[in-house]
């Protein structure tokens, strides 16, 4: 029988296994000498699993389970090894140019080129001897290299803390590391490994505007294939419920991209008081992989990242043919502080295919980018970001389902101040608006939402749904893309003359008054922000920013890329890119665009992105009626005066199909409806005007479940009463 040394935490006990190490200094480590407890070999003990200890003659290596006890505070540990090796593919040696100047042996070993497609080094790799320059590891190489820069970590298998230990140096957990009840683990700088429990304090020694690396889901210091989780009962991040500002929430979370599957979460439902408040979520893009790696969120989280990505799926690398999918439990609010999926600049690398669902709620309008708090200021804006690859013909796709169409995974949507797609023709853009979901327009801070919508053969207001099923708006100068069809509930407060969310543009000189927001009063139409409305007096039009490509220096026509011809480009719209700054264009034939100005290269730009945005001139276009959605049309006809007040009301939208809709109580705890049809929404109300159900109707009889009581039942546009026993 092996016996166990037991820590009592709260009502938990933990038990030290023999062999395993113990952080057990005699004597109190001299402040000059704080950098070197890791690596001073007299600090550590080694526990028998009886509650005895013994003095340790090595410092702990990748095999070893390592403890803080409560009371004890490791400050540090030793700093990264670096060094030169020539390595050779299925070789267990490497051979440095110099001998190492520090013992090695239990280090995890990595190629130091994080960002190439072979690191070198199959994962899970440690020294296990040295010799002179002759260093053997755990496993061969999987490549050749005669001059490879070399990283040694410090490392162990297991790190358990029940005291404080602050990481200030790269440390590599080959296993699980686990915070217990009282616990701190403070990151100060990167930390690899494979899984989390904590039940204590997680945090790191800056604020959420930085950002110390986590590397999760990592077998050593090279991603893992497996299933990876985050068990959180306690504070991950910052100490605060969901923070202004404060100490210990800059945390970023590089999950490995070649993982099977990511889940945070805490140990059980009846968890509660729990914070995780970090900087982003992201997968790490140190390795190209083609794993169709799964994102499970559920617990509440913020992600309070300036201005950069919060939460994303997708990989920096090339990962042609992968699905990379993210889920949000319902009853989980995931809060968004910048950006969600990708950066300004979509990426040059080819990338797969990626999924949001969405059953929780994502917010980006409570927590924006320049404070994170409630305070009102300029900078302060937050951006539902969903762009694709720019590489030429790559076919992947975007989705995001908001909500599955069923009462229990609704899914909530709190837009803020920005809404950006970009995508390539041959790839798709998706946004699922669900039965039973619910998307708010709110914005930060009195912002009102501009919707950034570009690179598409369809018309970029028709990327974003028109179609909702509740829709709520704080504001009445939040207008949708074009005139909505919502099913269910939509609210819009009043107080505020309404106008667009893009804004107009100047027509010989004028600024149409009802339209232009006090921000851009009065601008020309070269400064026009992109994807802007034109008013010709009586109708509005989309003028689409349109992306193309091209090889040039001081060339003019420039020719643009066949596979990106553009449909929607126009004489008179602006053009921009490298050496092109705000350039007319003054003829167009075919794929030959000829500007007013030629380029100003001093070099060749090759297939350099040209954007295409603005109009110049006075003369108002010609009316249009049937917007082409591909063909050559390049105004996009919206509509006339009624685009700024969309009819949404509900007594506008839910016609009834049929008649005379029979609704009545057929049984205990239920209600039935008949004579309705199948696709109209039913919803109940208790008398006091509480919502308490609500159904989509799937046939001619549909029922639904509720209490005893006198209710109010709504189908279409008719409403009834009727007592359930």
């Amino acid at each position: 029988m092996i016996l166990f040394f037991l820590i009592g935490i709260g009502t938990k006990s933990y038990g030290q296994a023999a062999g395993d190490y113990v952080f057990a200094p005699t004597a109190p480590v001299p402040p000059a000498l704080i950098d070197s407890l890791w690596a001073t070999v007299g600090n550590w003990s080694i526990s028998d699993g009886a509650g005895n200890l013994t003095l340790a003659t090595r410092t702990p290596g990748a095999t070893d389970n390592v403890w803080i006890p409560a009371g004890k505070r490791m400050g540090t540990v030793a700093a990264t090894a670096t060094a030169t090796g020539a390595i050779v593919a299925g070789s267990t040696t490497v051979t440095l140019a110099a001998a190492p100047s520090a013992n090695i042996v239990g280090l995890a070993i990595r190629n130091k080129a994080t960002n190439g497609a072979n690191y070198g080094f199959a994962p899970g790799t440690y020294v296990t001897a040295v010799s002179g320059t002759s260093v053997t590891i755990s496993q061969p190489t999987t490549s050749t290299n005669v001059a490879t820069n070399l990283e040694f970590y410090p490392s162990c298998k297991n790190l358990i803390v029940d005291g404080f230990m602050r990481v200030s140096a790269q440390l590599v957990v080959f296993g699980d590391l686990t915070v217990h009840v009282g616990g701190i683990f403070t990151q100060a700088s990167d930390l690899y490994c494979a899984n989390i429990n904590n039940y204590g304090t997680f945090n790191a020694n800056t604020n959420f505007r930085s950002a110390k690396n986590l590397y999760f889901g990592f077998n050593g210091a090279v991603p893992g294939t497996g299933d990876y989780t985050i068990t959180n009962d306690g504070t991950f991040g910052d100490t605060q419920a969901i923070v202004p500002a404060g100490v210990g929430s800059g945390i970023k979370v590089l999950y490995s991209n070649m993982a099977n599957s990511i889940t945070i979460k805490s140990s059980s439902s009846s968890v509660t008081g729990y914070k995780f408040n970090i900087a982003q979520i992201i997968p790490s893009s140190n390795m190209k992989t083609l794993a169709n790696t799964n994102l499970n969120i559920k617990e509440n989280m913020s992600l309070l990242i300036h201005n950069g990505i919060g939460l994303s799926i997708q990989n920096a690398d090339t990962c042609v043919g992968a699905t990379k999918t993210c889920t949000i439990d319902p009853g989980v609010t995931v809060y968004v502080g910048y950006r969600l999926h990708a950066g300004e600049t979509p990426t040059t690398n080819d990338q797969g295919s990626f999924v949001y669902n969405i059953n929780g709620t994502l917010d980006f309008a409570t927590y924006a980018s320049a404070s994170n708090n409630l305070t009102a200021a300029s900078a302060n804006t937050t951006q539902l970001n969903l762009i694709m690859s720019s590489v030429s013909g790559n076919s992947g796709s975007l989705t995001l389902n908001l909500g599955d169409g069923t009462q229990t995974n609704a899914g909530t949507l709190i837009l803020g101040s920005n809404v950006r797609l970009v995508k390539q023709r041959t790839q798709s853009i998706n946004i699922n608006f669900k039965d039973y979901s619910n998307v708010r327009f709110k914005g930060n801070y009195g912002w009102n939402t501009n919707f950034w919508l570009l690179n598409s053969n369809t018309p970029a207001p028709y990327l974003f749904p028109t179609k909702f099923y509740n829709l709520s708006i704080d504001s009445a100068k939040y207008v949708l893309p074009a005139k909505s069809i919502v099913r269910g509930t939509y609210t819009a407060p009043t107080g505020r003359a309404a106008f667009t969310n893009w804004v107009a543009a100047t027509i010989g000189g004028v600024t149409p008054t009802t339209l232009a927001s006090s921000l851009y009063n009065g601008t020309t139409l070269a400064s026009l922000p992109q994807g802007s409305i034109m008013f010709t007096g009586s109708a509005y039009y989309y003028v689409p920013v349109v992306r193309s490509t091209s090889t040039y220096m001081t060339n003019n026509p420039i020719v643009l890329n066949a596979d990106t011809t553009l449909n929607y480009l126009m004489v008179g719209q602006y053009a921009n890119g490298s050496s092109i700054a705000n350039v007319a264009v003054s003829a167009i034939s075919g794929t030959s665009v000829t500007l007013a100005s030629a380029p100003t290269a001093t070099t060749t730009q090759t297939n350099a992105i040209v954007q295409f945005l603005g109009i110049q001139g006075t003369v108002a276009p010609t009316a249009i009626t049937s917007p082409v959605f591909d063909g050559t049309q390049a105004l996009i006809y919206l509509g006339g005066a009624d685009f700024i007040n969309p009819v949404m009301a509900p007594n506008a939208v839910n016609s009834p199909s049929k008649n005379n809709v029979v609704v009545y109580s057929d049984q205990t705890n239920r209600i039935a409806i008949s004579n309705a049809t199948a696709g109209d929404i039913v919803t109940v109300y208790s008398v006091s005007g509480m919502k308490v159900a609500s159904a989509k109707l799937t046939s001619d009889k549909t029922t639904v479940n509720v209490g005893s009581g006198i209710y109010l039942v709504k189908a279409n546009n008719s409403v009834s009463k009727v007592v359930v026993r």
